[in-house]
């Protein structure tokens, strides 16, 4: 049988709650352990239906064909079950590059009420977690974070180039833009004032800004410095950014708070074109969420 290859996603619990839906059944693969190097981290999912539709990774690509296969049979079969793949695994048709040692477990009786829990706990900006209990296993505790959550502020083509990464990336995006059509087209809010910028923010959210006119710049940075939003970025030169902080200690904010605001945003690429400083600013979003959250 040749089974479609995976769409990948980090979270897959939506794509196996449509497939539940729909009246297929389904299987949702947990890597719960590892030996040696491993392309993926624990905790990877696949998510799998019964016509052999998959949707996540778990070995990097080179053995989900065969993952996906054994959570048909699962699903035949209508139960839960542990397999080792790799270094020490009795399928000896099956090899890993990395030469790990993979250990899957294969839920097909998840209920829906779980599923949904995790999902609305997800939506709500609230952790969750997933306790996998197998047989003859340690206990296996699956975290799920708030998606990240990207909140641009400003206009431009670094604008456009930053929302069209976002969604490759899984970053949730939110625009605010003085630029009505952009608004419009990204699906964002159109800013008329500088103190139309009303949004809750919460440690899973990163904040930059894309002024050339920096004007609109404060009222932002104030409210995202008074927030534990987890990353704050500046578009600007290292003489915009000095002449930013002053503006924003006469606004009254302390001197370590203003540490927090990198300036200019993103990472040191030699960037010379709107897509690849749009691509040097969300690499520097998806460094800290890594080091600072999702650690």
């Amino acid at each position: 049988m040749i089974l479609p290859p995976p769409v990948y996603r980090d979270f897959v619990l939506p794509a196996l709650m449509d497939w539940r839906k729909a009246g297929r059944k389904t299987a949702l693969l947990t890597l719960i352990s590892t030996t040696g190097q491993s392309p993926r981290p624990v905790g990877s999912q696949l998510a799998v239906c019964d016509t052999g539709e998959a949707c996540g990774l778990i070995t990097g690509g080179c053995a989900e064909g065969a993952l996906a296969l054994d959570a048909l049979e699962a699903m035949r079969l209508g139960e839960n079950r542990t397999e080792l793949y790799g270094e020490g695994s009795r399928f000896k048709d099956i090899t890993l590059p990395c030469g790990s040692g993979l250990k899957v477990f294969f839920d097909v009786r998840i209920s829906d009420a779980e599923i949904g829990r995790i999902i609305a706990s997800r939506e709500a900006r609230q952790p969750a977690s997933l306790v996998i209990s197998a047989p003859g296993e340690p206990i296996y505790t699956r975290r799920y974070l708030p998606a990240c959550r990207l909140i641009v502020v400003g206009q431009g083509p670094i604008a456009e180039a930053l929302a069209q990464l976002a969604s490759a990336l899984e970053i949730e995006l939110d625009i605010w833009s003085p630029d009505e059509g952009l608004a419009l087209r990204l699906n964002g809010h159109h800013l008329t004032s500088p103190d139309d910028f009303d949004i809750t923010l919460d440690r899973y959210c990163a904040v930059a800004t894309v002024f050339h006119d920096h004007t609109y710049e404060p009222p932002v940075l104030l409210k995202a410095l008074n927030s534990d939003c987890f990353f704050i970025g500046a578009l600007g030169s290292r003489k915009a950014h000095a002449q930013r902080l002053e503006a924003l200690k006469d606004a009254g904010m302390a001197a370590d708070a203003l540490k927090r605001i990198h300036g200019p945003i993103g990472l040191d690429i030699s960037a010379g074109s709107p897509p690849e400083i749009a691509l040097s600013i969300m690499a520097q979003v998806v460094e800290q969420w890594r080091r600072k959250v999702a650690t």
